[in-house]
């Protein structure tokens, strides 16, 4: 394949979405060595009608918290196996003593999980294990 053949690609950003998304697109257009990203907003100005662009995301507020659900008790599901924080295991074990069933002792604890990742981002801190660790110890009642 020779240089004038080969294909070529460009970069594809909606820097007017919410959600910044980057894209490659194949072209078989020369880069003249101006600015990629102030071509594609002259060449694919954002839509002024409000509605979604291509790029942005079409998912369902449902899908989205089944995708973080499944996240979540994918995460405890990996603490089980790594055996940290060892308040895991423990609290797996405790639920299954009194009676809950292995998958709704994982949601318990993905919902724990979730509730000292929303204090993490709002209060701008790092990961407080022991609060997790106290908030898991008191299941199954759960926090506010």
């Amino acid at each position: 394949m020779t240089e004038s053949d080969r294909p070529r690609f460009r970069v594809d950003a909606d820097r007017q979405a919410p959600n910044r998304r980057v894209r490659y697109v194949e072209t078989n257009r020369p880069d003249d060595g101006s600015c990629t990203l102030c071509q594609l907003d002259e060449e694919n100005p954002a839509p002024l009608d409000g509605k979604p662009s291509m790029s942005q995301d079409n998912h369902s507020p449902d899908e989205d918290e089944a995708f973080a659900q499944s996240t979540l008790i994918q995460a405890i599901e990996n603490q089980l196996e790594s055996g940290e924080p060892p308040a895991v295991q423990a609290t797996l074990n405790k639920l299954t003593l009194v009676g809950y069933e292995r998958e709704e002792s994982l949601e318990m604890m993905a919902l724990v999980l979730a509730d000292e990742i929303q204090q993490m981002l709002a209060e701008d801190r790092g990961f407080d294990a022991v609060r997790y660790e106290r908030l898991l110890r008191a299941l199954p009642e759960l926090p506010e």
